[in-house]
């Protein structure tokens, strides 16, 4: 009989616990920003997202890494960030490979819970902006990626724009 009682104590004890950690999990879930890029891609690369974390810097950290494999069609790349990580500001780099000449962007969309930046059908243009190695080229309808100076790292940086509706997503 103590047995019996015993036992269903225990796994009442081990359900209940296992319930608490179930909520857990789904409120940690809640934290994760995410990142989506769609483009097209025609060299295998490398892909690194920079977050910059409240008081943060810009190091690599502070990044996440996708590959890009060649394709002449539009990929859809689902970056998230660690959980918690509240980004003030966000840098896509375009990659490493110095062969890549050409790259074509249609999405930038960050999403935090139920709330979305959409940069969908080039709307992201107006959180972010481009520097040295990156230029618009009217002719292709997409960015050249260019070495300067025998140095390569093209990247897209957001700005103040971004700023202020990262916050908005945060709360």
């Amino acid at each position: 009989m103590k047995f019996k009682v015993i036992s269903t104590c225990v796994f009442i004890a081990l359900l209940l616990s296992s319930c608490g950690k179930k909520e857990e999990n789904i409120a940690r879930k809640k934290d994760v920003f995410t990142v989506t890029i769609e483009a097209v891609f025609t060299k295998n690369d490398k892909l690194q997202i920079f977050y910059l974390p409240e008081g943060g810097e810009w190091k690599d950290e502070n990044s996440v890494f996708r590959p890009v494999y060649a394709s002449n069609d539009m990929q859809k790349i689902v970056i998230n960030f660690p959980d918690k990580v509240f980004p003030e500001n966000i840098r896509v780099d375009l990659g490493y490979n110095t062969t890549q000449q050409n790259v074509t962007i249609k999405n930038i969309s960050i999403r935090h819970n139920s709330k979305v930046i959409d940069g969908d059908f080039e709307a992201y243009k107006k959180y972010f902006y481009g520097n040295e190695f990156v230029t618009w080229d009217a002719n292709y309808f997409g960015y050249k990626l260019s070495q300067v100076n025998n140095q390569y790292d093209p990247f897209l940086m957001g700005n103040n724009e971004l700023m202020d509706e990262l916050q908005r997503l945060k709360y």
